[in-house]
């Protein structure tokens, strides 16, 4: 299975302003290297992330499948703000929320210490990521008033006082195409032997 094209956008994700700490040639094949990874972790690996899935991977591939249909409907009906307002709630909870809690997690943690799968999870579960998921996953944030990032309230740690946060539009999307292309070779590696 070729993955030259999702090496290709991934790789781009490395002119963003935070991203993780991978050598060249890691970023030059991330989703093939995702993707051999995974399906190094072997049958007995697999068979158990099926049954902690509850979801077959097959069926993670079918919506993400007519959600990539959805962003086509969008990317044509980009004038229409109503659109782009959907689309937006759209793609960061897929990024953020349900590939990262019900796939990533669950594939890093079997994932030796030192793969750039687990590597690519603890970065989009840690710092500023962290925060924005949790803003995500709880309805606290919205645009910029500029319309060109988001603005979110999180609680640093536990207990303390939600604070304000903002992304720029460019970090939100490499983050989103890193967790999605990521999600993507993932999957793929996971429903390969079935």
């Amino acid at each position: 299975m070729s993955f030259a094209h999702l090496d290709q956008q991934l790789n781009a994700v490395r002119a963003s302003t935070d991203v993780p700490d991978f050598a060249d040639d890691v970023w030059g094949s991330l989703a093939t290297t995702v993707h051999a990874e995974v399906a190094a972790l072997g049958d007995a690996v697999h068979n158990q992330l099926r049954l902690q899935l509850l979801i077959p991977p097959e069926r993670y591939i079918d919506e993400l499948t007519a959600f990539q249909a959805w962003m086509e409907v969008a990317r044509a009906n980009a004038t229409n703000p109503v659109i782009v307002r959907a689309q937006v709630m759209t793609e960061i909870y897929v990024a953020f929320v349900w590939l990262r809690d019900s796939l990533m997690k669950p594939v890093a943690a079997r994932a030796p210490e030192d793969s750039v799968v687990r590597s690519v999870h603890r970065f989009l579960s840690t710092g500023r990521r962290r925060l924005l998921r949790n803003a995500i996953a709880h309805g606290h944030w919205c645009y910029l008033s500029d319309s060109k990032g988001l603005e979110y309230w999180a609680e640093p740690s536990r207990a303390e006082r939600h604070q304000r946060f903002a992304i720029s539009q460019a970090d939100l999307d490499a983050w989103q195409l890193l967790a999605r292309g990521t999600a993507i070779a993932t999957l793929l590696a996971v429903a390969d032997d079935h």
